[in-house]
């Protein structure tokens, strides 16, 4: 369904769409999840990365956990699921093994580049840390899972493929929303929320229909957000209020 967003990013598709929904709740993926942060698990969004043939566009170096809101980062991670291949001469993930560990780094905008976060942050590296960088090449329907922390992005796609990924970002029902007054949204996928700390988000019944876009757009909008109804990000991206 053309125009239902213009966002640089597609946020939090399994809203709208029963397949991605599917997804989100696949066991195979949620039995790794569990392994990490237990067995009462919710998805905070799902967010289509997709890099056409030779297109410049990258992900610059980012923690995901410093701008999400989200505590504590331990109970936070994010399974990097491939829908085409993704190597290093289109574009895959990479990561600087170790910086799960660090502190929050400080950002730089570059608002001109072809940076695709939406408020085209990016983490300077250090000579040694641009050195220890590993790619995670995945063939279509593998996935890799990182820690909320850990400092990755990615490079353009310098082939003649697409490259399209699917970043399902999963945390503890125990995490809360720091950002704002603290609402926020999320899709429980796996055992029972105790806590209630997010409102629950339904199912997809079909593809588009309008009682799932009207969620979306409750969803996308809500003071945590995301991330994206934070003034600054709107501000610096707003073709985001358009999503609304």
């Amino acid at each position: 369904m053309a125009g239902w967003t213009d966002s640089v990013q597609i946020l939090k598709a399994h809203l709208v769409c029963t397949w991605v929904a599917d997804l989100v709740r696949n066991d195979a993926v949620l039995d790794v999840i569990e392994e990490l942060i237990g067995p009462n698990i919710l998805c905070w969004t799902a967010t289509f990365f997709a890099k056409e043939p030779l297109a410049p566009g990258y992900v610059g170096w980012h923690q995901d956990i410093s701008y999400w809101g989200l505590d504590p980062a331990e109970k936070v991670v994010t399974a990097w699921l491939g829908l085409t291949d993704a190597g290093t001469d289109n574009g895959c993930m990479c990561f600087v093994p170790g910086t799960h560990a660090q502190e929050d780094r400080e950002y730089l905008f570059h608002q001109e580049s072809e940076n695709m976060l939406l408020a085209a942050q990016e983490i300077t590296l250090t000579s040694v840390e641009q050195d220890s960088v590993r790619a995670v090449k995945l063939a279509p329907g593998q996935f890799s899972v990182h820690h909320s922390r850990l400092i990755h992005g990615s490079y353009g796609n310098e082939s003649s493929r697409p490259r399209i990924g699917l970043s399902i970002n999963y945390m503890s029902t125990d995490v809360r929303q720091t950002v704002g007054n603290g609402e926020d949204r999320a899709t429980l996928v796996r055992g029972v929320d105790a806590f209630g700390h997010f409102d629950l988000e339904r199912r997809p019944v079909s593809d588009f229909d309008e009682r799932s876009l009207e969620a979306y757009r409750e969803s996308i909008v809500s003071p945590g957000g995301v991330g994206v109804t934070n003034e600054d990000v709107y501000d610096t991206r707003p073709d985001l209020a358009r999503i609304a």
